[in-house]
């Protein structure tokens, strides 16, 4: 990535002052500036005791002052693996300055643990974490030419992830990241495009840029390519090639796909009716944990509409779905319940823990997706 940039460790000195931002209690506070005033006046014996105490109780902070200490061998012998071990607990919490400090003890060509794609991954870890050396790294990281170090500091001003929010920044870096074929890069340019992000919307290039992440196998791009397809945003109406995109993303486990195609085929507005299809895709992602799923399944085999009439199925479907607290969920479970005898209920409760394993197993986040076709009305 050229040439590195001048790196410092953080010291005790500075970590008194850091705040994990959550709420410490009153007594872990005291506790930990004890250990940092015992640190500051070299009796390093009681400094090490109070940061060891209080790692016990996942204190990121002390866990990063443990980390430290081995690090720079005050107190204990230098050793690089307790420290880099110390850092990762912290670092794995969120703390950014132990990430940053990772960061370093990987990118140290002369470590026996040196690890140059960790040193990178600590490194953006912080940056994202709001780590201003962190920040500074992967900013010329950015300026070497490094596509993944272009598409993380794009992605940042985006979403205002340990920086000032610019989505004009964010696009004039994720833009190169696109040009070398950087997956993840062309997908999200593809969304700046459709929503009109930091630059003029148009959904022309929106197409463009799905299409090369879809060639480099992103579902996510292979869904959004699908509902422009089928809107006629950007290209030619085609429902053809708007059903192979959907099916496409939903065989690879994609859940908004797989709901969106069980919602088009349940509807059939636009869209060949298939209850059939809409079952099977309902459940495919009522099994993958889809909460919206979940309670569309259970109502279909509450009514019967596409499959036999099952009361104590949708029952179980019902109970899986208020394991989250969704509120619609919860209410048809009731009203349901009121139905049923309890030879039915019993039934069904013993039936819902056999779905639970199945709907634990998220196929793919739909966090990350430019839009949503719109989750069918949760029936009441």
């Amino acid at each position: 990535m050229g040439e590195k940039s001048i790196q410092s460790k953080f010291t005790l000195s500075l970590l008194f002052s850091i705040s994990l931002g959550i709420v410490w209690s009153n007594v872990l506070a005291v506790d930990f500036s004890t250990g940092v005033a015992a640190y500051k006046r070299g009796d390093f014996v009681t400094a090490i005791e109070v940061f060891s105490d209080l790692a016990e109780t996942s204190d990121a902070r002390a866990e990063f002052a443990l980390g430290l200490l081995y690090d720079n061998g005050e107190g204990v012998a230098q050793d690089p693996d307790a420290a880099a071990s110390w850092y990762m607990r912290s670092a794995e919490q969120g703390y950014a300055k132990a990430q940053y400090n990772l960061a370093l003890l990987y990118d140290d060509d002369e470590s026996a643990i040196a690890d140059a794609d960790e040193a990178n991954k600590w490194f953006m870890r912080a940056a994202e974490s709001g780590n201003a050396d962190g920040v500074a790294w992967l900013r010329n990281s950015a300026e070497t030419g490094d596509a993944e170090s272009q598409f993380r500091l794009g992605r940042m001003y985006l979403r205002a992830h340990g920086i000032s929010r610019n989505e004009a920044e964010g696009v004039r870096w994720i833009m190169p990241a696109a040009e070398t074929g950087h997956r993840a890069a062309s997908y999200l340019l593809g969304v700046i495009y459709e929503n009109g992000r930091g630059i003029d919307r148009s959904y022309g290039d929106a197409v463009k840029w799905y299409e090369v992440a879809f060639e480099q196998g992103s579902m996510e791009a292979a869904y959004n390519l699908a509902r422009l397809y089928r809107l006629g945003r950007g290209v030619r109406r085609d429902l053809t090639m708007s059903t192979e995109l959907y099916t496409n993303a939903a065989e690879a486990g994609l859940l908004e796909a797989q709901l969106s195609l069980a919602m088009l085929y349940e509807a059939g507005q636009g869209w060949p009716r298939d209850p059939a299809k809409a079952l099977h895709w309902y459940q495919r992602a009522a099994e993958g944990g889809d909460v919206d799923a979940q309670i569309n399944l259970a109502y279909l085999y509450a009514e019967g509409v596409g499959v036999v009439k099952d009361v104590v199925e949708s029952f179980a479907w019902y109970t899986v779905a208020a394991a989250t607290g969704h509120p619609v969920a919860l209410d048809n479970l009731g009203v349901l319940q009121r139905a049923l005898s309890p030879v039915q209920i019993e039934a069904a409760r013993n039936r819902a823990p056999m779905l639970l394993p199945a709907a634990e197993e998220i196929s793919v986040s739909r966090s990350s997706l430019a839009a949503r076709d719109g989750n069918a009305a949760k029936r009441r």
